[in-house]
C-alpha cells in the first residue's frame, strides 16, 4: 500500500487547499447574508403593530 501524501503532487495539494478555502469563504458569505436577513426581519417588527385598516 502506498501513502497518498507521498504520491500527490504539490499542484494537487495546492488545488485542494484552494477548494477548501473557497468552500469556507462561500459558507461564511452565505451565513453573513442569512444573519443580515434575520436581523432586518426582526428590525421591521413584523406582527408588532396593529394593522391600520383592520376595521374596514
Amino acid at each position: 500500500m502506498t501513502d497518498k501524501s507521498k504520491t500527490e503532487s504539490p499542484a494537487t495539494k495546492n488545488s485542494r487547499a484552494k477548494n477548501i478555502g473557497l468552500f469556507i469563504g462561500k459558507t461564511l458569505f452565505y451565513f453573513a447574508i442569512l444573519v443580515v436577513l434575520v436581523y432586518l426581519y426582526s428590525y421591521t417588527g413584523v406582527g408588532g403593530a396593529k394593522f391600520i385598516y383592520k376595521d374596514f
